[in-house]
């Protein structure tokens, strides 16, 4: 099983955990659809990178996510 790698930072005051890689591939056509993928069928996920015992209720996620458009750089889905 591969695992998830994360950056534990503060955006804005708020505690925030970025996924860098590993998990689901939550490639979609755009970045609504991969943040609605993210909670339909990975959900597990998503609370594994958040809720205890790895983190809390206050921590903010974000996922970085691959996008089609040649001018964007990358693509994140916040949860």
């Amino acid at each position: 099983m591969e695992g998830i790698r994360v950056i534990d930072s503060h955006t804005a005051g708020e505690p925030t955990r970025v996924v860098i890689s590993g998990g689901p591939d939550l490639s979609a056509a755009d970045l609504r659809s991969s943040r609605q993928r993210l909670l339909a069928e990975f959900d597990h996920y998503r609370r594994a990178v958040v809720c205890e015992p790895r983190g809390s209720d206050v921590w903010v996620g974000a996922w970085l996510v691959p996008v089609a458009d040649p001018q964007i750089e990358c693509g994140v889905v916040f949860f």
